[in-house]
C-alpha cells in the first residue's frame, strides 16, 4: 500500500458489504445477492438491494446507494475519515502507518489539542463544582438542575490570571502548546502569558463525535464582550461546527428535523425541557459551512432566534443560507417572549412543542416581516407592500403554494386575488399555465366568496382544488390517486362531487369542466378550480406523488386537531359525570377509542 488510496481500498475489501449491512438490518437471498427492508426510510416492503459482486447497495424506494463506506457514513452519521476510521478498527488496520509525514504531525497536533481542551475542561468542571462561585450562583438562578450541568460539562474559570496556565504545565504540557490551543493570550510585548478565560461560565464546545475543540465563556455581569470563543486553530473553527450537534444527532427524529438557535442558553434550557434535536451557532451569524453540516443530519430546519430587530435581521440572512444549502427553513414565533429560553420557562414544554409543530415557512416570515413596513389599512401602502410581496412569492415553483400565498396576501391586504395574480403574472412576465397550454378562465372578476373560514380551513380548500385539477388534467394522475386517496378524505362537498365524477368518466386525455359540470358543484369553488395553473408537467409521477403527500399529510393533520377537539370536549364532559356509572363507562371508551385513532394517524403521518 503506497498511498491513501491503496488503504481506502484495502479497508474496503476486508470488509464485506453485506456481512457489513447485516449487523444493522435482516438481509435475505435474492439470487446472488441480498435484499431488506431499507433503514433510510420506512417501508413494508423491501426495496433495498445489496450486490456482492459489486460491493455496493441500492434502495429504488428512496434512493440511497453507494458502497460499504457510504452506508456507515448514513447509517452511524459520520463523515467520510470517521467511517473509515470505524471500518479499519474492524479490520485490523492502520489509517496512519502510510500517510505522509506533513499529515501525520498535523494529526498528532490535533490530537495533542484535544487532549489538552479536556484537561482544561475537567479544570473548568472542578472549579465550578465548588459551588462557592458566582458561576454555580448563576447557572442555579438561570434554572439548571446539577444534571444538567455535567451533562454539558460545564465550567468556571476563576478570576484569575494564571491558574488554568500553571494547571495545563503541571500536566507537561508546553507555552507553545497550550497558546495555540487559544486558552492562554500573550501581552502586547509578547514577554507573558496569562489566562484567556477569568471569571467567565464555561461552556465546552465538542464536535459532533463529542470531542472537546474549544469553549466558549458567558460573563455574569453586563461587561463585555458577554461571550468569549476560543480563536481558529488545527482543531477549531467557529464557521465550521455547531454546539450541541454531539447531542441533537442522536435525537433527530422521523420527522428530519432539528431546532436552531442562537445562544449556548437557549439550547441547554430547550434539552433539560426534553426536546434535545438542537444545535446553535458559535457567536456568529450561521454560515454556509455551518448549514452544509447541518443538511448532514437533517432536511428539515425550525429556525428560532431571538425576536428582537437583530434577531430578525439574522433570520433573514440565514433563511438564504440554509434554502441555499437545500434545507426546508420554518420560523418559531416566539411573540412577546426575546428568546427560546424566556419562552419555555415562561410558556411551558406543551405550548414549545405546539409552537414548534405551527412555526411558519420561511416565505411567510418574509412577508410578515415586510408587512411591518406598511400600513395595510391604507389602500396606497397597501398596493406598495403587494407589489414588493410578489417579488417574494415569484420564485415558488410548487402550484400549491403558490396559491396559498396569492390567498394568503389576498386575505392580509384585503385584495381580490385576481388583482394579486396580475400583479405576479406582470412581476413574472408571463402567465401561468397548465403543461404550456393556455387556459380559459371565466371573465368575471368578481371577488370569490366560498364562506368565510379561517386560512387553515383555506388552506385545505386549495389543497383539495389543486388535487383535483391535477387528476382533471392527468390521466396519470387518475390512476395513482385514487390508490392513496379516498372521497372521504375531501372536506369540501364540490371536491368528491367532481372528484367521484373524474374517476367515473371515461374522457381521455384533459377533462373539461363544463363536460362533468352538474347543479350540485358550488360555482366559487369552480372560479377558484378555473384560477388554477401549473407551469409543471402534471403526468410526472414525481410531481403526483408530491401533491397527493402534500394533502396527506395536511389531512392526517386536520383529523388529529379534530380528533384532539373531540378528546378534550369529552374529557371535560367526563369531569361533570359521576364515577361507576353506564355513562361514564361509555365516555371513557369513547376517549380510548379516540386515543387510538390519533396514535393510529400519527403514525400514518410519520410513514409519509
Amino acid at each position: 500500500m503506497d498511498d491513501f488510496k491503496d488503504i481506502i481500498e484495502e479497508i474496503k475489501a476486508r470488509n464485506d458489504i453485506s456481512d457489513i449491512i447485516s449487523s444493522y438490518i435482516q438481509l435475505k437471498p435474492s439470487g446472488r445477492n441480498y435484499k431488506g427492508l431499507c433503514p433510510f426510510h420506512g417501508e413494508k416492503t423491501p426495496s433495498f438491494h445489496v450486490n456482492t459482486s459489486k460491493q455496493i447497495y441500492k434502495c429504488f424506494g428512496c434512493g440511497a446507494g453507494g458502497d460499504v463506506i457510504s452506508f456507515i457514513m448514513d447509517i452511524e452519521n459520520l463523515d467520510f475519515m470517521d467511517a473509515l476510521k470505524f471500518l479499519a478498527e474492524k479490520s485490523g488496520i492502520s489509517i496512519n502507518q502510510n500517510i505522509d509525514e506533513k499529515t501525520r504531525k498535523k494529526l498528532e497536533k490535533i490530537k495533542k489539542f484535544q487532549e489538552i481542551n479536556i484537561e482544561a475542561a475537567r479544570f473548568f468542571y472542578s472549579q465550578l463544582m465548588k459551588r462557592d462561585n458566582d458561576a454555580f450562583k448563576y447557572l442555579i438562578k438561570r434554572g439548571l438542575d446539577e444534571k444538567i450541568i455535567k451533562n454539558f460539562g460545564l465550567g468556571y474559570a476563576p478570576d484569575a490570571w494564571d491558574q488554568l496556565k500553571n494547571h495545563l504545565l503541571s500536566k507537561k504540557y508546553t507555552i507553545e502548546e497550550i497558546f495555540e490551543c487559544g486558552l492562554v493570550s500573550q501581552n502586547k510585548n509578547q514577554t507573558n502569558y496569562y489566562d484567556k478565560f477569568r471569571n467567565r461560565v464555561m461552556f465546552p464546545i465538542f464536535d459532533y463525535k463529542g470531542n472537546v475543540i474549544g469553549f466558549g465563556g458567558r460573563v455574569m455581569d453586563d461587561s463585555l464582550p458577554k461571550y468569549l470563543n476560543s480563536p481558529d486553530s488545527e482543531l477549531f473553527n467557529k464557521r465550521m461546527n455547531l454546539y450541541g450537534l454531539n447531542f441533537a444527532r442522536k435525537h433527530i427524529g422521523n420527522d428530519d428535523k432539528l431546532i436552531l438557535v442562537e445562544g449556548y442558553m437557549d439550547l441547554i434550557s430547550l434539552y433539560q425541557f426534553g426536546i434535545k434535536n438542537v444545535v446553535a451557532t458559535l457567536g456568529t451569524a450561521l454560515t454556509e459551512d455551518q448549514a452544509k453540516l447541518i443538511k448532514r443530519y437533517a432536511n428539515n430546519l425550525i429556525l428560532s432566534y431571538d425576536s428582537d430587530q437583530a434577531g430578525i435581521n439574522a433570520s433573514l440572512r440565514a433563511i438564504e443560507i440554509l434554502e441555499n444549502a437545500g434545507l426546508n427553513a420554518r420560523i418559531l414565533n416566539l411573540g412577546e417572549y426575546k428568546d427560546p429560553d424566556e419562552y419555555i420557562r415562561s410558556k411551558g414544554v406543551g405550548n414549545a412543542l405546539s409552537a414548534i409543530d405551527s412555526a411558519v415557512d420561511s416565505l411567510q416570515f418574509k412577508i410578515d416581516v415586510l408587512s411591518k413596513n406598511y400600513d395595510l389599512d391604507d389602500r396606497k401602502e397597501s398596493m406598495k407592500f403587494l407589489q414588493e410581496a410578489v417579488k417574494i412569492i415569484r420564485e415558488i415553483k410548487s402550484p400549491v403554494e403558490l396559491n396559498y400565498y396569492i390567498e394568503y396576501l389576498s386575505k392580509i391586504t384585503y385584495t381580490n386575488p385576481d388583482i394579486i395574480m396580475s400583479e405576479f403574472d406582470k412581476k413574472t412576465n408571463s402567465k401561468i399555465n397548465y403543461n404550456n397550454k393556455k387556459v380559459n378562465t371565466f371573465k368575471e372578476k368578481e371577488v370569490i366568496n366560498i364562506k368565510k373560514v379561517s386560512l387553515a380551513q383555506d388552506a385545505q380548500l386549495y389543497r383539495e382544488i389543486n388535487l383535483i385539477k391535477f387528476i382533471m388534467l392527468s390521466s396519470k394522475a387518475r390512476a395513482i390517486v385514487p390508490l392513496k386517496i379516498r372521497e372521504e378524505d375531501f372536506i369540501y362537498e364540490t371536491s368528491r362531487i367532481i372528484y367521484k365524477t373524474v374517476l367515473n368518466t371515461d374522457i381521455k386525455g384533459i377533462i373539461d369542466i363544463n363536460k362533468i359540470y352538474n347543479e350540485k358543484m358550488d360555482k366559487d369553488y369552480l372560479k377558484k378550480l378555473d384560477t388554477i395553473s401549473f407551469s409543471i408537467d402534471c403526468n410526472d409521477i414525481n410531481e403526483i406523488e408530491n401533491i397527493v403527500n402534500q394533502f396527506q399529510k395536511y389531512t392526517s393533520k386536520s383529523k388529529i386537531e379534530k380528533l384532539l377537539e373531540k378528546q378534550k370536549r369529552l374529557e371535560d364532559r367526563r369531569k361533570t359525570i359521576k364515577e361507576k356509572t353506564e355513562e361514564a363507562k361509555e365516555v371513557d371508551l369513547e376517549i380510548m377509542k379516540i386515543a387510538l385513532d390519533i396514535i393510529s394517524e400519527n403514525k400514518k403521518l410519520k410513514s409519509l
